[in-house]
């Protein structure tokens, strides 16, 4: 289990831009994320939001997000200034005897996203993504793997489990869904397709060469996509 990839210093600039301010304040309870591209994937149990006052202080609210690890537990706190916004993550408990009692300076929040349409569910409390090759061939099976011969699942839709059922940190971190929207062909305005990226890098992805199967439109080309990035 490393530690998180940042150098810490006695003051650690903990200030940050307007993109993590907007993440961290979306946050919600039962929200999965990634801080600093660290290997770990963190729930947060708990989030409280309170307004400071105290004219002794030039703060002016603070937000604090409680996050869990299989062998840690954090804290994310968000505080907010008159001319900038600072965060930190706080260690309140761990098995690593470097992290103990540690305060690091954020520099990346990713909130990972549950909401797919469909998942492989089994005999657990736990929800995986559907694995693109198996379900291909109507099989259902986890993306991250997991599972013995006896284990059986089946795909459902996640409006049927969700939330009563929680997500595999393995699949939520690694699988990366990402919507595509709906593509048109843009000579003749065919819908063409749409679904769901899995474990494919972003800025790899620029947009889809189609070709549309309308008789009377003759278009061959590369179609922009608009990515939730």
């Amino acid at each position: 289990m490393g530690a998180i990839d940042t150098a810490v210093t006695d003051s650690p600039d903990a200030t940050v831009d307007g993109e993590i301010v907007q993440t961290i304040e979306a946050v919600e309870e039962g929200d999965f994320l990634v801080l600093n591209g660290d290997s770990r994937t963190w729930e947060v149990t708990d989030v409280v939001d309170r307004p400071i006052e105290d004219p002794a202080y030039d703060r002016q609210s603070k937000r604090v997000l409680r996050l869990a690890s299989r062998y840690a537990t954090f804290g994310l706190e968000l505080v907010e200034y008159p001319d900038c916004h600072e965060a930190t993550i706080h260690v309140l408990e761990t098995n690593d005897c470097f992290e103990g009692d540690q305060t690091y300076p954020v520099d990346t929040v990713q909130v990972l996203d549950q909401q797919v349409p469909w998942v492989v569910v089994g005999n657990g409390s736990t929800y995986h993504f559907p694995d693109p090759q198996a379900a291909a061939y109507g099989e259902a099976e986890p993306a991250c793997g997991v599972g013995d011969e006896d284990d059986s699942f089946r795909i459902t839709r996640i409006n049927t489990v969700y939330p009563a059922y929680s997500g595999c940190r393995d699949c939520l971190r690694h699988a990366k869904p990402i919507e595509i929207p709906r593509v048109h062909c843009p000579k003749c305005n065919k819908a063409i397709c749409h679904g769901m990226f899995q474990e494919v890098e972003l800025a790899a992805v620029d947009g889809l060469s189609i070709t549309c199967p309308r008789e009377r439109c003759d278009f061959d080309g590369v179609v922009e996509l608009d990515l939730k990035r």
